[in-house]
């Protein structure tokens, strides 16, 4: 009995034995496989990084990318041309007018007694003119009675001068004939002196004369002004900020209302200086609007900018270097100007809007095509910010 315990003690002893034996080596096995796999995993990310860095190097030179573009168009602040108040608001903020449509008006009876007294005025300037013209007249009319009292005066004093000669007459007759006509060319004299005064006063006959031109511009002025008084929409578009209201006092030249033209919509993007190296006019560009999520739109480099202000001192001043503002400088941005090929809705584009943009300068298959990637992933991650 005591040998047969003992040999199932034994038994039991190898059998644990050999159970922590097979332990160590699954113990062993498990902490040789873990740096294995931490190793491939970390090679995968530095050869993931390696790409991207190659990616962005250069395709930063292919496909350069911009996120900092903007929607832009034409902003046209509504100033009227004219004082007074205003007496009636036809169009609100952020309204869709078309052109033409009359947006307010300023109240218009102080314009249109300015018109009344214009016409008046041009009136009374015919008036004038006529009573000048009617003056020029009398006076070459006695211009005319003064020539002919000379000839006649003349041709008696050559008969009596003929009679003088014979002795018929006296000297002292002669002499008084010749006084007469003295007188009389004296008197022709100041008949054309005054006719050309007269003459001088009228100026030019009809509509050049200088009086009916004048009173003509103030009447021009005048209805102009009236006109004025009512402000339209140059183009179609949308109000987009008005916050005033009837009785308002609109000063000459102060902004009311702000107009948005949607004639041409554009995309300004601020492109890295170091990108611009491939760009050009005509490159095709994909466009992702920060108001369409999910959504590429085709566009066009039209310009690419040649400057940036970047001179703050003044004339007579000595410049001013700029602060570094870390270990790394910012890369200097220039605007490029796109156009859409197929414009978005009009609902979609709004002045200011954000968008993000990638120009393709080249036909490197590889880099369009990561390009394109890009642009997918991006308009999708719109939905999100």
């Amino acid at each position: 009995m005591t040998a047969t315990n003992t040999d199932k003690n034994n038994t039991k002893e190898n059998l644990v034995n050999s159970d922590s034996t097979n332990d160590d080596v699954n113990e062993g096995s498990s902490d040789d496989a873990k740096p294995d796999f931490a190793q491939r995993l970390t090679k995968i990310i530095l050869s993931l990084a390696l790409l991207y860095f190659l990616w962005y190097v250069i395709g930063d030179r292919l496909t350069p990318i911009s996120d900092q573009a903007r929607v832009r168009a034409f902003v046209i602040p509504m100033v009227p041309q004219v004082s007074g108040q205003i007496s009636n608001i036809y169009v609100g903020g952020d309204k869709i007018v078309k052109k033409d449509d009359i947006l307010f008006e300023i109240d218009p009876r102080d314009y249109q007694f300015k018109l009344e007294q214009a016409k008046a005025n041009l009136e009374l300037a015919g008036q004038e003119v006529g009573a000048s013209t009617a003056s020029v007249g009398a006076a070459k009319a006695r211009v005319d009675k003064a020539e002919a009292d000379l000839i006649t005066k003349q041709m008696n004093a050559s008969r009596i001068f003929a009679m003088e000669a014979k002795g018929i007459v006296s000297s002292a007759d002669a002499d008084r004939t010749r006084g007469t006509i003295t007188q009389a060319e004296l008197e022709v004299v100041n008949a054309q002196a005054a006719y050309e005064e007269a003459r001088q006063k009228l100026g030019k006959k009809g509509s050049t004369n200088p009086r009916i031109i004048s009173a003509l511009a103030d009447l021009s002025t005048a209805q102009l002004n009236l006109d004025r008084t009512v402000i339209k929409a140059p183009s179609d578009g949308v109000i987009s900020y008005a916050k005033v209201n009837v009785g308002y006092y609109a000063a000459q030249g102060s902004k009311i209302m702000t107009f948005i033209s949607n004639q041409f919509v554009w995309i300004e993007a601020g492109f890295r200086e170091n990108s611009l190296g491939n760009l050009k006019t005509g490159d095709p560009v994909d466009i992702v609007l920060d108001s369409a999520p999910g959504q590429v739109f085709a566009g066009e480099v039209m310009t690419i900018g040649f400057g940036v202000s970047f001179d703050q001192s003044k004339p007579g001043e000595l410049p001013t270097p700029e602060k570094p503002q870390g270990w790394m400088r910012d890369p200097q941005r220039f605007t490029t100007i796109i156009k859409f090929v197929d414009e978005p809705n009009r609902r979609l584009l709004r002045e200011g809007g954000q968008a993000d943009v990638i120009a393709y300068t080249g036909d490197s298959f590889i880099f369009n095509a990561l390009g394109k990637i890009w642009v997918r992933i991006t308009s999708f991650l719109t939905y999100l910010y």
